[in-house]
């Protein structure tokens, strides 16, 4: 029978709503990685999950008490349900996605990423290191995949870089995906989250469909997904900025990879929040890395953000548009479009024609307010 804690007051009606974590303040210390159930005043108990350790305390796996089955068919059948409902929602063309998606899947703290036939798995719970070899089981059982790798890089559970294989061999260096046809050159071992930001799949999709015949710029580009995008969408010509050296030459490969001559397009390696454009820019695309990891630092965000479409409004020529994003978890949606407004306002008149957020598989709890993150938005220079 799993241990039982009792929970503060102000923590029931958060695990009433479903929320996935417990802070430390809410309830005495939970073993890591054990399963317990977490009770109210009365001694009724509230919800379940995994002990885990630093500021969340419990990893909220479901309501009510713990079922009978074991933990690892649970784990197993969560992670089989997660990739199923993906091969409904994922695009044509796509073999790169994300399968399991952590508290948006019931399983808070886990991630696991599909490229090909590579499944790579990020653990950002130290509640789930007990239970690695059922992850793993179950993983393996799905129907693509041949390798399982382990990417590090949270400090707080393994404080280290690198990764190891779980499963099959170790991957290669660089592997080529496809995102609804597009190709894309993928480094799995070291690359940013786990080897691409999958997670701008449909805005990358919107930016081919509006990119045709405009002259595109693509800051904080990274390997050039977007380019790459604008490019297969008929633009007239792509301009991709990014601080390193070795993205650029990735984006590079990425367009002859789609067929793309690069040198009909322009690549630099600046600093995009010095950035200048040589002409005009019909579409701007600004998706800087997250500006803020802590509550301290939002102020500071907003400001960036701030700064940085003043600085970049007037170089969007009028007509033109504004494709931009956040990544940062910590600024609310209303926050970022406060600062965006403040920084276009004294750069002219500008309308709002899109804003989303997370694609279809980067699900979120429905209480776990917390697990938005990604921002985008599409203006006009009017």
């Amino acid at each position: 029978m799993p241990t039982r804690f009792r929970i503060s007051r102000s923590t029931v009606a958060p695990l009433r709503a479903g929320h996935p974590w417990v802070y430390r303040d809410g309830l005495v210390n939970a073993p890591v990685g054990e399963v317990v159930e977490l009770t109210g005043d009365d001694g009724s108990v509230i919800a379940w999950g995994l002990g885990d350790e630093g500021p969340i305390a419990v990893r909220i796996l479901g309501r009510g008490a713990a079922p009978k089955q074991a933990l690892g068919a649970v784990v197993g059948d969560r992670i089989r349900a997660a990739d199923a409902v993906r091969q409904r929602l994922i695009p044509a063309g796509t073999d790169c996605y994300r399968a399991v998606a952590a508290s948006g899947d019931g399983l808070p703290g886990l991630i696991v990423d599909r490229y090909g036939d590579l499944a790579i798995v990020r653990i950002y719970s130290a509640a789930w290191l007990s239970w690695l070899d059922d992850i793993v089981a179950a993983v393996k059982g799905l129907g693509w995949v041949s390798t399982i790798y382990r990417r590090f890089g949270v400090k707080r559970v393994d404080g280290r870089e690198g990764g190891e294989p779980l499963f099959g061999d170790t991957p290669p260096d660089s592997m080529v995906v496809s995102e609804c046809g597009m190709k894309m050159l993928v480094r799995p071992l070291v690359g940013q989250k786990t080897g691409l930001f999958l997670d701008q799949r449909e805005h990358r999709d919107l930016v081919r469909r509006w990119g045709a015949g405009r002259m595109v710029a693509n800051l904080f580009a990274y390997t050039g997904g977007f380019s790459v995008a604008a490019a297969l969408g008929g633009a007239a010509r792509a301009v991709t900025v990014d601080i390193a050296a070795q993205a650029v030459e990735d984006a590079r490969e990425n367009f002859r990879l789609n067929g793309l001559d690069p040198d009909d397009h322009a690549f630099e390696v600046a600093d995009a929040f010095e950035w200048k454009p040589r002409g005009h820019i019909d579409l701007l695309i600004v998706d800087p890395p997250a500006l803020t990891r802590s509550r301290k630092s939002d102020g500071a965000a907003r400001s960036a953000y701030r700064k940085l479409h003043r600085r970049l409004g007037p170089f969007v020529s009028r007509s033109g548009l504004l494709a931009t994003s956040s990544c940062s978890a910590r600024l609310s949606l209303d926050g970022w479009q406060q600062a965006i407004r403040e920084g276009l306002s004294p750069t002219g008149d500008w309308s709002w024609h899109w804003c989303s957020s997370e694609p279809p598989d980067h699900p979120t709890s429905l209480a776990h307010r917390e697990g938005h993150y990604l921002k985008f938005a599409v203006l006009r220079r009017r």
